[in-house]
């Protein structure tokens, strides 16, 4: 029933200026999705992407295939296992 989950877990604000930056997120989702589990990954400075490149990576994972969405650059390739 699980098989093709992904659960992501955030904070709405995580911060009290309501900034867009340096979200906590975690992500969880069957290995057979082609995840890469226990890991940590850091998106600041040079590595910064766009929330939107994990839902593009959580939407191709569980087939339903797309390009970009919003302002994504693509998926975020780090993650697959």
């Amino acid at each position: 029933m699980f098989v093709q989950t992904v659960v992501v877990w955030g904070s709405a604000h995580p911060h009290a200026s309501h900034s867009n930056k340096n979200y906590p997120i975690q992500v969880a989702g069957e290995k057979v999705l082609g995840f890469k589990h226990g890991n940590l990954h850091s998106y600041e400075g040079e590595n910064k992407v766009t929330l939107a490149n994990l839902f593009v990576s959580m939407l191709n994972a569980v087939d339903a295939p797309v390009e970009k969405f919003a302002d994504s650059s693509g998926e975020m390739t780090e993650l697959a296992g």
